[in-house]
């Protein structure tokens, strides 16, 4: 796995040359007339004019994407986006009510995985496995998004998952990049100790939490526990949660980043945290790449010189602590589309390299098109070691095919227990009881 996770993420981040793609059909055109013949060959008919829909949970990066449509529909006149950008906790809920209620979408983000299975299985989404701009991706990518041996996505952007620190306040406390979690959490005392806030937190948007849980507790689990087979056996009702030691390491977890948090944690969203960070009132920020842009936007000076980026170090086994490498937004065509050439128009597009490199210049965000440019940030380059030496993994791998969601409700536990209305001991023996009454 971490073989081909390098291989993957070499190749995003080496600019490399992009070979043409086209269609593998040849194509004919009819001979021009003879000198003085008529022509009998009646005008080309004008495209009709139409719009299609895109939903996106990219809603952090909204302008950036719609500078990327404008460019879109410039280059192709008769083709409306409308773009329809929506929370991330209030994406799926919304994109299955429509689904069910026959509200056609042409194209809309999806996350590979469970998401996808259930909408695929469903019938819902259209297979681009033979679509001609697939192969402007790294086979490996491709292989990994394919769901039950056909592609339903188009991926658009990967992304780190790691902590952003402000290096001024660390060099001013003399502290260095912890490479273990004690060592995390010995920084964030001094951090506090000082009268600084460590962690920059946004949990009231729920998102923020489950992003942090989903990649603590199944990298504990994979990789510390030994259990990577855990989630497969949840969904089969073979597995407890009482039985997993990862549990409890998570429950400590998230106590000990509250406490090291900024006040009203679950009444902050995830702009507020990152004002608290772009201000310098927090020194670390859990996080993907995408708050880059606001970043940049709020605090050039932090951005350009004092920002930098470091893989969290989940367990206190160095060795094991590497950098966090996801997939993130991926594109889907909708099967009741009766847009579809045009909304393949725009896949193309954005599979091209100056899609992928207009999604890195207005999003900030890395394109797995083969051949963009990586040069989002200058805090990106602090992760370029670690990709180097091959020291990647992908939590999600351990999740991937895991649909019942486990995650919500131990979210909502691990709350309840910071406001100590559950103990771990209690929260472990909930989700067990979760987990026998709605595994298939």
């Amino acid at each position: 796995m971490n073989k081909r996770l390098s291989l993957t993420l070499t190749l995003l981040l080496l600019t490399t040359i992009l070979e043409a793609c086209g269609s593998s059909g040849t194509t004919t055109s009819d001979p021009a007339p003879s000198a003085g013949a008529a022509s009998t060959k009646a005008p080309a008919k004008a495209a009709e004019p139409v719009t299609i829909t895109f939903m996106h949970f990219k809603s952090d990066v909204t302008d950036g994407i719609q500078k990327i449509v404008d460019q879109f529909e410039k280059q192709n006149p008769t083709i409306k986006v409308e773009v329809q950008p929506v929370k991330y906790d209030d994406y799926y809920t919304l994109l299955k009510t429509k689904m069910a209620s026959g509200d056609v979408i042409d194209i809309f983000t999806l996350n590979a995985g469970s998401q996808t299975k259930l909408f695929a299985d469903g019938g819902y989404l259209m297979d681009i496995s033979d679509q001609p701009f697939m192969k402007n991706f790294e086979p490996n990518v491709i292989k990994e998004q394919a769901t039950d041996g056909k592609n339903y996505l188009m991926p658009v952007n990967s992304s780190p998952i790691a902590v952003f620190y402000n290096k001024k306040i660390f060099k001013d406390l003399n502290l260095e990049i912890p490479k273990t979690y004690d060592a995390l959490m010995a920084a964030a005392k001094k951090i506090k100790d000082s009268g600084k806030t460590p962690f920059a937190l946004g949990w009231k948007d729920a998102w923020t939490l489950k992003m942090w849980e989903e990649r603590d507790f199944p990298s504990n689990t994979g990789l510390v526990a030994n259990q990577p087979d855990f989630f497969s056996k949840i969904e089969k009702g073979t597995a407890k949660f009482a039985d997993n030691p990862a549990v409890k390491t998570t429950i400590e977890h998230v106590k000990q980043l509250y406490d090291y948090g900024n006040k009203d944690q679950l009444g902050v969203d995830y702009n507020g945290a990152v004002d608290l960070f772009a201000k310098g009132d927090a020194a670390m920020m859990y996080m993907g790449t995408w708050p880059l842009a606001d970043l940049e936007k709020k605090n050039p000076d932090l951005y350009n010189n004092n920002l930098g980026y470091f893989p969290y170090p989940f367990s206190n086994d160095e060795a094991k602590n590497k950098l966090e490498f996801n997939p993130d937004a991926s594109l889907a065509i909708g099967s009741k589309s009766t847009h579809k050439e045009a909304a393949l128009k725009f896949l193309a597009y954005m599979g091209s390299k100056e899609g992928g490199d207009a999604w890195v210049t207005n999003t900030k965000l890395l394109s797995y098109v083969k051949g963009t440019n990586t040069n989002i940030a200058p805090a990106i380059n602090d992760l370029k070691p670690y990709i180097d030496a091959g020291k990647i993994y992908n939590s999600q791998i351990y999740v991937a095919n895991t649909s019942i969601d486990w995650s919500t409700q131990f979210s909502q536990n691990l709350q309840k227990f910071i406001f100590n209305k559950m103990t771990p001991d209690e929260i472990v023996k909930d989700m067990d009881a979760w987990v026998e009454k709605n595994h298939k």
